[in-house]
Parts: structure tokens; sequence; C-alpha cells
């Protein structure tokens, strides 16, 4: 009897793992196909001088010679500058936001409503539109700026050295903090309210009720934000391309902007590949850091 029984248990754990097998081979075939043997075949590209032109094997020559060189720094500092100073402006409008909204002030649905719209607008359309609004001379903020008697003359912010970066990093955040204000928002409202109560009674402050219940709880919201978000704008190439084409003298020229100069302004694939599988070696190690230090999958769990 003991012998019928655990062949019927052997048959039914193969059939389960035939089931498991059956369900999740698409899935492993999907992301080798879609995800795995793109990024190992660019990462085998960058091991040539150049795989369409000169397929000369020069292993990590390519790698050498864009770290040796200096403009691969100020490249990388404009990345992280762009993706930083986004990130952060974001996380902090969208959180100010998210905390108004949430006191379920008058007009907040409304304002909650707007939100989203700069999110939905197709990229082109913002870049239009913040380049009338920042244009020099028939430009909304020029206009102010100069009744205003602030300037004398009117400012290109997108093409001079000193605006240009400041003014992507606007228009950037313009059309992202929805991003932040929407999941920060979420996680407010799932706050128990019972906990400012038993603040208030204990006589807390505005700002001490914010710093021990509001900030605690979204910590995990934060956290991903930063990660996500973060990741996000350090590999986004539309906005800077459509405002300022990395100009003015490479000034908004980040990581992205230069792979992309590399390998269809100067046809050098191999270099572009090579750069590529730098800023995935970088965002790669940051990513670990991060699980590392912050351990996310203890916050969902707590």
């Amino acid at each position: 009897m003991s012998a019928a029984v655990g062949t019927r248990l052997s048959g039914r754990l193969g059939g389960s793992a035939l089931l498991l097998a059956v369900c999740f081979l698409p899935l492993v075939v999907f992301f080798a196909v879609v995800w795995a043997v793109p990024i190992l075949y660019a990462l085998w590209m960058s091991l040539f001088r150049d795989p369409t032109t000169d397929p000369t094997f020069v292993g990590l020559g390519n790698y050498v010679e864009l770290l040796a060189a200096p403009p691969f720094w100020g490249f990388l500092w404009n990345s992280v500058v762009y993706a930083v100073s986004t990130t952060v402006l974001s996380l902090v409008i969208g959180l100010g936001l998210a905390l108004v909204v949430n006191q379920r002030i008058r007009g907040g649905a409304a304002l909650r409503t707007m939100m989203i719209f700069p999110y939905l607008l197709p990229t082109l359309v913002v870049i239009f539109m913040w380049k009338f609004i920042l244009d020099p001379n028939i430009g909304v903020l020029n206009q102010v700026l100069r009744d205003a008697g602030l300037v004398e003359e009117p400012v290109a912010f997108f093409s001079t050295v000193t605006w240009a970066m400041p003014a992507v990093v606007v228009t950037s955040v313009w059309k992202f903090a929805s991003f932040s204000f929407f999941i920060l928002l979420a996680r407010l409202q799932a706050i128990d309210s019972d906990l400012y109560e038993r603040a208030r009674v204990e006589g807390a402050t505005t700002w001490q009720a914010f710093r021990d219940i509001t900030l605690p709880h979204l910590r995990s919201a934060i956290l991903i934000i930063l990660l996500v978000r973060g990741i996000w704008m350090f590999n986004k190439f539309d906005i800077i391309y459509l405002s300022t084409r990395g100009g003015p003298l490479q000034k908004t020229t980040t990581l992205p902007i230069q792979i992309y100069q590399l390998a269809f302004n100067e046809v050098n694939f191999g270099q572009a590949t090579a750069l590529a599988g730098i800023m995935f070696a970088l965002l790669a190690a940051v990513a670990a850091v991060y699980f590392r230090a912050f351990a996310p999958e203890e916050e969902v769990s707590v």
C-alpha cells in the first residue's frame, strides 16, 4: 500500500514539475530572445574595432579607449547630474503635491486629475511647449523676467552653457513628477488615520507626525521611486536629444546621447556598444548596492 501511495505521489510531483516547465518555458524563451540575446550580442560587438566596417577583434580595447578619454567623464557627470536632479526634484514635488491632495482639500480631485496630463503628453509635444515658454524672443518666461526687471536681455535657455541643463531638467521634472505623485499618494491613502489621531492626542506637532508616521510608511515607496526613476532618467534620451541635441558645447551630452552620436553620426558601432556596456555595468552595480543596502524585499514583507 505504501508503495502505491509513493507511486501516486511521485506521479503527481512529476506532473507538477511538467506543468511548471510547460508554463515557464515560454517565459524563459521570451526573456532569452528579447533580453539576454541582444545584451550578449551587443557585448560581443563591443569587442571588435567596428563590427560593420572593420571587424578586427580588439578585446577590451574599445573600453580602455573610452575610459581613457577625458570627454567620457564629462558625459558621465552630465548623466549623473541629470538623473539625480530630475529624480530628486520629481520626488520632492510629487511628495509635496501628494501631501496636499491627501488632505482632501477643495479642488484636490481636480488637481489629481490634472497631474496625469503631463505624463500622458507625447514627449515631442512637451518639448515644443517648453521651447515656446523659454523662447528668448516670444517666450512667456523671458517676458515675465524682463517685466520684473530681473534680466535686461532675453535668455536663450536651451542654447546657453549656463542654462541648458537646468532647462532640460525643468522640462523633465514637469513631465515625470506625476510618476512620484501617484505612487506616494496611493501609499499615503493606505496609512491608518488612527495613527495621526493618537499622535495629536499625545501632543505631536505636524512635523513630528510627518517624521514619525508619514515618512516611515513612505520609505519603501520612496526607495522604489529613487531606483526606478533614477535608472530611467540615467537612460533617458528623447527629451535631451529633442531639446538640445546634447549641446551647447556638449554641456547636455549624456551617455545615451553619446552612444547615439557614436553609432549613427560617427558610424562607430564598436565604441557605441562598448559605451552601452559600460552603462549597463554602472547601472547593475548601482542596483546591486541598492538591494544590498536597503533590502526592499524586507520592506515589502513588513
